[in-house]
């Protein structure tokens, strides 16, 4: 550490702050291990497997934040073979950039110091990140889909500025390379298989272009993806991708550069990692099989197991399962049922290899590319007070930034255009007016601000606009409540031009 300067050491004596020189604590540390040599092992004796380690509200939620009580227990059972598939050796150093107070932080902390290793904290800024990189070396960076979608364009970005002749051939030496890796992931099996496939057919497909592939990507690794790898550090082994879904771009990207990027997945009451991908037997598309001592299981909406191939609700059985909600029995009984089975609320699939991919999520928390957690229900509520919506869905799993679908308040809309001159001939030819657009943009960016006390990440800068009101049976339950993941798949399309890039 470096000394305090002399302007630290004047405000500390104005605020009646004692500082103690970092040497002078570790001195005082030795001193006391030496009176007191088994203090150590005597205070780690007192504790138990099912203690209460931590008790960790759901980060960036705008509901009411529930505490995840998690035990020691919790955390340590997914040392048992995380450390297997994350594989690191004493002395080695990781590069942190994630906030120390997540849980996903709290426990990638854990794996790196139970292996001996360093850690080298940094910040997620481009920059500052890369820098940090080429100066500690690490063997892997944990970070946020986010992260390395940004060091993704962040490359893009740079051979666009220089142009010509690099960019010409970065962009075909990149085509090429991520051509080369689907067939090759095809061919020896490395891709996610929702159901049986029979490899030797694409060998017989693939074989001849994926020789002739070949030396194109040994060109192109020697020429340009060689360069981007060094810009990583000279140990870099993998980047751990999770607190979001990785985008399958992204994932192509990096699998073809020949830079292994592993995702991972969890929750904050499964403390939190339920599983991740191999660094040495990566499968693409996927989270991986689950840890060891972690049992998956995928249902129907009737709660009944629908086994391999099928998509359903993922729910978790095992020792990283949450004690439950602090002081809400209630919500602990409807998170985990009586045979100690976790809802995790997310769509999912398990592949004939027993490896997990997510689809989507059936419960309403929206988790963004950053890793913010979004409750949708207060944003819908007031937007709808306005009177120009009747009905409002928050959407946006997954995505950079939140978005919309708007059912206008078809008799209030109609009295707006009239009063100012909007020329329509029937409400679905209204909704396609930029003027009508433009109005109610004024309307939820008016709304959902910081002023009505919402965050940057949780306005909406681009929504659909609907014409039919919610059937029962359809977009809503018969309790009248919203089917998000049903009303996603229904407006697909309108969905897709809202987060269109």
């Amino acid at each position: 550490f470096d000394d305090p300067t002399e302007e630290t050491l004047n405000l500390a004596k104005a605020a009646d702050v004692v500082i103690h020189p970092f040497e002078e604590i570790l001195e005082k540390g030795r001193a006391y291990n030496k009176e007191h040599p088994s203090a150590f092992e005597e205070e780690i004796a007192k504790g138990n497997w099912d203690d209460t380690a931590a008790i960790i509200f759901t980060s960036g939620t705008t509901g009411v934040p529930k505490g995840v009580t998690l035990s020691h227990g919790n955390f340590l059972t997914q040392l048992i073979e995380v450390t297997d598939r994350i594989k690191l050796y004493p002395g080695e150093n990781a590069l942190a950039i994630l906030p120390v107070w997540h849980v996903y932080m709290r426990e990638v902390e854990y794996v790196i110091l139970s292996q001996g290793c360093a850690m080298t904290y940094s910040k997620p800024i481009g920059k500052i990140l890369l820098e940090d990189m080429l100066k500690t070396n690490p063997v892997i960076l944990p970070g946020v889909p986010r992260v390395f979608e940004a060091v993704m364009e962040g490359i893009d970005r740079k051979m666009r500025r220089t142009g010509g002749i690099t960019l010409k051939l970065y962009n075909f030496f990149v085509r090429a390379a991520i051509l080369h890796s689907r067939m090759h992931r095809k061919m020896f099996r490395q891709n996610f298989m929702p159901r049986q496939e029979i490899t030797p057919l694409y060998w017989i497909a693939f074989l001849i272009p994926w020789i002739l592939l070949l030396p194109v990507k040994a060109l192109g690794d020697a020429i340009i993806f060689k360069k981007i790898r060094a810009m990583l550090g000279k140990n870099f082994r993998a980047g751990i991708a999770g607190g979001g879904a990785y985008p399958k771009n992204v994932d192509e990207y990096f699998w073809a550069l020949g830079i292994k990027i592993v995702e991972g997945y969890g929750l904050t009451e499964t403390a939190p990692i339920v599983s991740v991908r191999h660094i040495s037997r990566p499968v693409f598309g996927c989270i991986g099989r689950p840890l060891y001592g972690i049992n998956a299981r995928i249902v129907d909406m009737e709660g009944n197991d629908v086994g391999k191939g099928r998509k359903g609700v993922l729910q978790i059985k095992g020792g990283t399962v949450m004690k439950g909600y602090y002081n809400r029995p209630e919500l602990t009984a409807k998170a985990i049922d009586s045979d100690g089975w976790l809802d995790t609320g997310d769509l999912a699939i398990i592949g004939m290899g027993g490896e997990l991919k997510i689809l989507g999520r059936v419960k309403d928390t929206i988790v963004l590319r950053g890793g913010e957690n979004v409750e949708p229900l207060p944003l819908e509520v007031k937007l709808e007070e306005s009177v120009y919506i009747q009905t409002a869905v928050v959407v946006g799993q997954d995505q950079r930034n939140l978005g919309a679908l708007i059912l206008p308040n078809q008799e209030e809309l109609e009295i707006w255009a009239k009063q100012n001159n909007v020329a329509f001939s029937s409400f679905e030819e209204l909704l396609k007016k930029e003027e009508t657009y433009k109005f109610l943009d004024s309307i939820v960016r008016e709304i959902i601000s910081s002023k009505n006390g919402f965050r940057a990440f949780e306005r909406i800068p681009r929504f659909a606009l609907l014409s039919k009101p919610f059937e029962v049976g359809r977009e809503l339950s018969a309790k009248q409540e919203l089917m998000r993941y049903k009303i996603c798949e229904i407006y697909a399309k309108e969905l897709k031009s809202v987060f269109k890039e």
